[in-house]
């Protein structure tokens, strides 16, 4: 991921194409199938995934799942989301909310989890880095 460091110190990047990048990194870390942002509403935003996924709906159902464990833990008191992992018998879904909206690895299930959770940390602080400061919030 350190490409990715340097593509944010470079003059003239897009936003877009940072995102793109982060998001392509993820896809090709070992034992991930495939990544993207996904908007809260379900907008795709960037995606990396092999043809055979569909993706629309694949990004409906990460936007639902987001969403809901974001209102859970708000409503439990209890602190922000920072990664959900749901697990399959042939496949393993990593999601991480970020300002932009939720960042996910679609990951085979032999994939190292810890490592993989660690990148998509990495991931989100160089999205938000991407993106500026955060806004104010009001008062």
């Amino acid at each position: 991921m350190s490409r990715l460091r340097l593509g944010l110190e470079m003059d003239g990047t897009s936003r877009g194409r940072l995102v793109r990048d982060i998001v392509a990194g993820i896809r090709h870390l070992n034992a991930v199938r495939g990544a993207l942002l996904v908007a809260p509403d379900g907008f795709i935003i960037a995606a990396e995934v092999p043809p055979t996924v569909a993706v629309e709906p694949l990004a409906a159902l990460v936007a639902t799942l987001g969403r809901d464990l974001e209102t859970g833990a708000s409503r439990l008191g209890r602190s922000a989301l920072q990664t959900a992992l749901f697990s399959a018998d042939d496949a393993t879904l990593v999601l991480a909310p970020s300002r932009l909206g939720f960042l996910v690895a679609l990951a085979e299930r032999a994939a190292n989890l810890p490592a993989l959770r660690n990148a998509l940390d990495e991931a989100v602080t160089l999205l938000e880095s991407a993106w500026g400061p955060p806004a104010p919030s009001a008062t």
